[in-house]
């Protein structure tokens, strides 16, 4: 199976897995496309038998990967070992209160839903577009469709978002 298709078949449900282990949507999505890249250059070495829980397990191990490194960071930082009186802490908190995260959870899931809502061809032209920076050239001649359709399959996919992010959809 094209680790492409793979990758965006199960993208929702790898950065859910991974957002129970991180707990930061933000974060979740970060490693959910790092897994994807790692996957992307095991699958050219080597073949794999199991592709799909070998790209939720490489998702599983840089979220825990990132839980020991933030770990490690904060014992530094409970240590003092820059001083009591440093300047980053001084500096305020880019971690968003718990009102900002909710406000941020309800958006993703939001947005999850609404992509759930665009048929399965125009929302895979949407994240060849957006998220893999294909051109609508080369997303034309993977589907077999016209640089026009696939404009137009972009288009009302961001207008569907957006009518669901404001509401209205």
């Amino acid at each position: 199976m094209n680790a492409d298709i793979l990758f965006l078949d199960h993208r929702e449900s790898l950065i859910a897995v991974i957002f129970r282990i991180v707990g930061c949507p933000d974060t979740a999505e970060d490693l959910a496309h790092e897994a994807y890249l790692r996957f992307t250059q095991a699958t050219q070495s080597q073949d794999i038998a199991a592709p799909r829980p070998f790209l939720f397990q490489v998702g599983r191990n840089l979220a825990l990967d990132h839980l020991r490194k933030q770990k490690h960071r904060q014992a530094a930082d409970d240590s003092g070992e820059d001083g009591a009186d440093s300047v980053w802490e001084r500096l305020p908190s880019s971690v968003p209160t718990p009102e900002q995260a909710l406000e941020n959870q309800q958006q993703v899931h939001l947005m999850i839903r609404a992509l759930e809502g665009l048929s399965e061809r125009r929302r895979q032209i949407l994240l060849l577009h957006k998220y893999h920076h294909w051109t609508y050239e080369r997303i034309a001649e993977h589907f077999g469709l016209s640089r026009s359709a696939v404009e137009k399959n972009v288009r009302a996919a961001l207008a569907h978002l957006l009518a669901a992010q404001s509401g209205e959809g």
